[in-house]
């Protein structure tokens, strides 16, 4: 005769009852969920040059110094020319022929398509001639950060001592805009022009990201990417200023992520454009 569906299900309860209690005794460990990986910490800064009224998120990380990687080809680029290092931006920097991994890096450059590529040896050349000395005296006047050009002169910035914290680039960029830093008219015009970007896309090393432009009533983005790479995770970086109906704004977005593979876009710059079209700037 064969068994009641009611009797087997009864045993079979009893049979996952009895597994289980044998499993205790033999101190079999529970199973644990998997951890979610750590969330990436963002800072995003922005200020009404005209108000000076400041809206930010997450002060801590606003706070915490952090290598400043390419955005500190903005104030690179003034002391270059203020110095006299670079005469002027249309000056050509020959390539050395040596192969690098960015494609658009492996040819001859202007300050401007150095500033706009992020061509690294651009830099590094320019901050051999420039010299410790005057680099650190620059960045006190520019009261920039720790102000430390110590160590490599052509890496400092990259990994080095130089950390600037995202309210102090905000502070930066707001003297910078406002023509504030001790360098002359000139400079400061060549340089804001250099940061001026097209209306759809933001210039990446890593990258070049279309954002949905045109951007609304003819808002104007200029902007500066910045990517250090590092086993204890990323540090990116998009800071700028933005022109429009809305008045003058500047800005500083920093993504601090956790360490594994890199992202393939810098996550600050996508959280840049996308919290200045929240607040309703392009």
């Amino acid at each position: 005769m064969s068994k009641s569906p009611r009797l087997q299900r009864l045993r079979a309860g009893l049979l996952t009852t009895v597994l289980l209690a044998w499993g205790s005794a033999l101190g079999a460990a529970p199973v644990k969920p998997a951890k979610a990986p750590p969330a990436p910490k963002r800072c995003f800064l922005l200020m009404n040059l005209e108000t000076r009224e400041v809206t930010r998120s997450d002060e801590a990380l606003c706070a915490t110094r952090l290598p400043p990687a390419s955005t500190f080809k903005v104030p690179h680029a003034l002391i270059a020319l203020e110095t006299g290092v670079v005469a002027h931006v249309d000056d050509v920097h020959t390539w050395d022929g040596t192969k690098r991994g960015v494609e658009a890096w492996n040819q001859d450059q202007t300050l401007d398509t150095a500033m706009r590529r992020s061509a690294l040896w651009v830099f590094q050349g320019t901050a051999k001639k420039i010299g410790r000395a005057r680099m650190e005296a620059w960045l006190k006047r520019f009261h920039y950060g720790t102000e430390d050009a110590s160590g490599d002169i052509t890496l400092f910035w990259l990994g080095g001592p130089l950390r600037i914290s995202p309210e102090e680039q905000l502070d930066f960029l707001a003297r910078f805009y406002r023509d504030e830093l001790p360098v002359r008219p000139e400079v400061s015009a060549a340089v804001k022009a250099m940061l001026v970007h097209g209306p759809d896309t933001v210039a990446s090393v890593r990258a070049g990201i279309n954002q949905g432009g045109p951007w609304k009533d003819g808002a104007v983005l200029s902007a500066k990417t910045g990517w250090y790479t590092h086993k204890t995770g990323d540090v990116t970086w998009l800071v700028g200023h933005v022109s429009s109906p809305k008045g003058r704004h500047i800005f500083v977005s920093a993504v601090q992520s956790p360490p594994g593979e890199s992202p393939a876009q810098p996550p600050a710059l996508v959280a840049a454009i996308d919290a200045l079209k929240g607040h309703g700037l392009l």
